[in-house]
């Protein structure tokens, strides 16, 4: 049995961030998923009320920065997702914290307003779990995520707008890769790691975006590399 217990829901990019940060410092573990209307539980994990959480030698955190910020102190003998260099890990930070708290609600508004990136949304958080539950997920999927974009600010932009601001990041990552292997540094952190689950997510439900994310040469590059 592994030390570690990653409670997710499969597709929430955070988890996936967490799921991407064990493998990367090779750290075994185990996952709990709540797909369907398990996610019904998800508030009993924690005060948080979110997953990603882990249980670690009978302690529970939650919120995917300060798992892997654990992760790093726990195990300081595995790669590190956090660079030593102070300057590179206050950029490796400042990645994380964009890719958490702006591109996150690109790819949910990605995966709301297009039809067949919610249909593909739906079925992976409804597997494993009976078929009638997937309207129910369905119905709470919309209700939160659009409440989310509404009270963010994106789902009152007219959808054109948003795209565009997308196009936009996705040429400033470019950019970026075009001049630098990683994000931050010569090897890969908790940046690449932090902003490929985000676009992983759009990359597995949006046929149209998947196509704008991986035509770009560099970013397809960097992409393989950490997706395989």
């Amino acid at each position: 049995m592994s030390d570690i217990i990653l409670h997710q829901w499969e597709i929430s990019p955070f988890c996936q961030k967490i799921s991407r940060a064990l493998k990367f410092k090779g750290i075994a573990f185990e996952t709990i998923n709540y797909n369907g209307l398990l996610g019904a539980k998800v508030p009993l994990l924690s005060k948080v009320g979110k997953v990603p959480v882990i249980d670690h030698n009978g302690q529970r955190i939650q919120d995917s920065t300060r798992i892997a910020r654990y992760l790093d102190d726990t195990y300081p003998d595995t790669p590190r997702l956090y660079p030593e260099d102070p300057n590179q890990r206050a950029l490796a930070e400042l990645w994380e914290d964009w890719a958490d708290e702006s591109l996150y609600f690109f790819e949910v508004y990605l995966r709301v307003n297009d039809p067949e990136a919610l249909k593909e949304a739906i079925r992976i958080s409804s597997v494993g779990r009976p078929a009638y539950e997937k309207p129910m997920v369905k119905g709470f999927i919309l209700a939160e995520l659009k409440t989310q974009l509404f009270f963010q600010g994106l789902g009152r932009m007219k959808a054109e707008h948003v795209e565009e601001e997308f196009i936009r990041h996705l040429d400033r990552i470019e950019q970026v890769l075009s001049q630098n292997e990683w994000l931050v540094g010569d090897s890969q952190t908790i940046a690449d790691i932090a902003v490929v689950a985000q676009l992983g997510e759009v990359v597995r439900t949006s046929k149209k975006f998947s196509i704008e994310i991986l035509n770009r040469p560099f970013i397809a590059l960097w992409y393989k590399k950490q997706t395989g």
